[in-house]
């Protein structure tokens, strides 16, 4: 289960863990993209920023196999 919420400038997915650990949330702010977890013994977000293209090639890396593989971005809207 997850939730996509917009807000003027952002857009926020929480991917909910069904199994009882922590949710983990993809927040888009401009060209910018953070992943990030409640961290229960520090009391915090364990974040991990990325670009909106960085983020893109990880999306499509999903669907490829084994290999190393160049992206073309020209009909991406980033």
């Amino acid at each position: 289960m997850f939730t996509i919420e917009h807000d003027m400038d952002e857009t926020l997915i929480t991917i909910l863990n069904e199994e009882g650990g922590e949710d983990v949330s993809v927040l888009m702010i401009g060209g910018n993209v953070y992943l990030r977890q409640w961290n229960e013994k520090r009391q915090r977000f364990d974040v991990i920023q990325m670009t909106a293209q960085m983020y893109y090639k990880l999306m499509q890396a999903w669907k490829l196999p084994e290999g190393t593989y160049t992206l073309e971005m020209n009909n991406v809207n980033t």
